[in-house]
């Protein structure tokens, strides 16, 4: 059994939990606010070293580019990638341009190459002179270039045992749209780790990679992204476990650089203020834990007539009521006590009152089951046919007649599909004599629904409502099939026929009837207790509340469908003769 406490220790208790988790709520905001504005900080960081650090590539590219300009439309040299010989006064002039950029730019290796002279390079390495080398279009540079659209490639490319970056421009004559010869632009790695990337004492590291996703040169550590990652924006923040990478590509190269910041670097300094959160924390609770007793001292007194008054009404005094001793908060707690236990007493007389509304409204129900017109033209029948001399339909009527009555005097109020079926025969049996068989009724029932609980005359007043109004001018050819189904825990009841349908204004006004009617249905029952498929509507929603629907299908000339859905609920059934599969007529 669980220890008794005192409201004061119970009070206290909660409002130490609520200072706690206030300080705690507290605490945690403004420690997020500080994770928030470092990680920002170092985010800011990084921006403004790759923005540095772009910068620099960018405009190391516009010089590669102008060189290549320069050199690329220089009259002279198209002359000399235009000639098949190569003169001495030729070789003099690619040494002189060679050697204008070789000293400006000692890192770059600048080589040509003639179209048709497949197996030749000039170099100023080589003194300008050409140089026997392999068919140069069978490298990569060459394969690359030639399905390239535009006039260069930047390329990562293996030789000599090492990786470089190689950049290669198109050398086009000017007097006709073909190319005689290319400028391949080679770039010493490491002089452009030296210039593109810089020892950041505020980052863990820096990776520089080329469109492939190829790591070209990096400082400290190689921060690693996957390409997909890098391909699909062009700049953006990723994180990798203990790092966060920002990265961002350059236009002009395609090339990713990516730049690492620790989390715990960026946290060391926020997380030295968590002890004094702490320590704070701990000093309000100290100071509540002295103060809090005497303030809760001076409510107990009206609390304790309160509880006094609750254990009364627990032993069954529903009258009991309370008197404040001061007017405080306390106070007002108790009249609302006081006001709930007359709300009490006036709804349960209330409840009362309407269970006895209800089962009135049921015994009214069953009362009304059977149409008392139709009996009427039942007798109507049986006196025409035994003035006719029809003694077997007499006798055949009167049977069917008999068993309706005798399934309608029984007491109880609920049965099985099965046992309505059997009452749905003997009707169908009496209309199709009274009618002379001006219709034919079909039956598609499901044999898992046969035991399930179902009202009384839930089916026979939906029929008798398809023969007097849908079938009402039918001759010859009606139908009306009757089918049950199971959905999931649901059973649904359907009753068709092809008769004249109801017009679309008759079928809203109906279906509103229906949906005012099942909102409050003690209201109509007297109103609606004769009406067929409003009787049945009103006995099913009582009983089956929100478990139960209806709704009406028409089209005029084509028919009218009632489709009824009740919750499954199987019931035994007292013997076995009222398992009855029913599949035609």
């Amino acid at each position: 059994m669980k220890e008794k406490q005192t409201l004061t220790k119970r009070f206290l208790k909660y409002l130490l939990l609520i200072i706690i988790g206030s300080n705690l709520i507290v605490a945690l905001f403004l420690y997020g606010i500080m994770r928030t504005n470092a990680m920002n900080q170092a985010e800011n960081l990084r921006q403004s070293l790759m923005e540095s650090s772009i910068t620099m590539v960018e405009q190391y590219f516009e010089d590669i580019n102008n060189i290549a300009d320069a050199i690329i439309y220089n009259r002279d040299i198209i002359d000399f990638m235009r000639s098949d010989m190569d003169l001495p006064g030729d070789m003099a002039l690619l040494r002189g341009v060679e050697s204008q950029y070789y000293y400006s730019h000692p890192e770059l290796t600048i080589s040509f190459y003639k179209t048709g002279k497949w197996s030749s390079r000039y170099s100023i390495e080589e003194s300008g002179r050409a140089v026997p080398i392999s068919d140069y279009r069978y490298t990569d540079w060459y394969q690359e270039i030639i399905w390239k659209s535009g006039k260069n490639i930047l390329m990562t490319s293996e030789e000599g045992g090492g990786v470089s970056q190689t950049y290669v421009f198109k050398i086009e004559d000017i007097y006709s749209p073909h190319t005689v010869g290319y400028l391949k632009i080679d770039m010493d790695m490491n002089d452009l780790r030296e210039r593109f990337v810089h020892s950041f004492n505020q980052i863990a590291g820096a990776t520089i990679m080329d469109k492939e996703g190829n790591i070209l040169f990096y400082d400290k550590m190689e921060v690693d992204i996957p390409l997909s990652v890098l391909e699909a924006n062009e700049e953006g923040t990723w994180e990798d476990g203990d790092y966060i990478i920002s990265y961002c590509t350059e236009a002009s190269t395609g090339w990713y650089l990516c730049m690492a910041s620790s989390k715990a670097e960026i946290m060391q300094a926020q997380n030295r203020i968590i002890p004094v959160l702490l320590l704070i924390l701990a000093v309000i609770l100290a100071v509540t834990v002295l103060i809090s007793g005497k303030c809760f001292s001076v409510i107990t007194v009206n609390f304790k007539r309160l509880v006094n008054g609750m254990e009364q009404v627990k032993k069954g005094d529903l009258d009991a009521r309370v008197e404040a001793d001061t007017q405080d908060e306390i106070a007002i707690l108790i009249r609302e006590f006081n006001d709930m236990m007359q709300r009490i007493n006036d709804l349960i007389k209330r409840v009362e009152s309407e269970q006895l509304l209800v089962k009135e409204a049921e015994i009214k129900a069953l009362q009304q089951q059977i149409n008392p017109h139709f009996i009427y033209n039942g007798m109507e029948t049986i006196m025409g046919l035994a003035s006719e001399g029809m003694n077997q339909e007499v006798i055949t009527v009167s049977r069917c007649l008999s068993g309706l009555l005798r399934y309608n005097t029984r007491f109880e109020n609920v049965t099985v599909i099965a046992r309505e079926l059997e009452q749905i025969q003997n009707y169908v049996t009496v209309i199709k004599i009274r009618f002379e068989d001006r219709f034919e009724v079909f039956y598609d029932i499901d044999d898992e629904c046969l035991d399930c609980r179902v009202l009384k005359f839930t089916l026979q007043p939906l029929l008798e409502n398809a023969v007097s109004h849908g079938l009402s001018e039918t001759y010859s050819g009606g139908m009306l099939r009757i089918r049950i189904k199971k959905e999931e825990d649901k059973v649904l009841l359907m009753v068709y026929d092809n008769g004249s349908g109801i017009e679309p204004e008759k079928l809203k006004e109906l279906n509103e009837r229906l949906k005012v009617t099942g909102e409050h249905p003690l209201e109509y029952i007297e109103q609606y207790k004769s009406l067929g498929i409003l009787n049945v509507h009103l006995r099913s929603k009582l009983f089956y509340g929100d478990g139960y629907s209806l709704e009406i299908f028409s089209k005029p000339g084509r028919g009218t469908c009632i489709a009824i859905k009740i919750p499954y609920q199987p019931m035994e059934p007292k013997d076995t003769s009222d398992n009855i599969i029913l599949r035609g007529a």
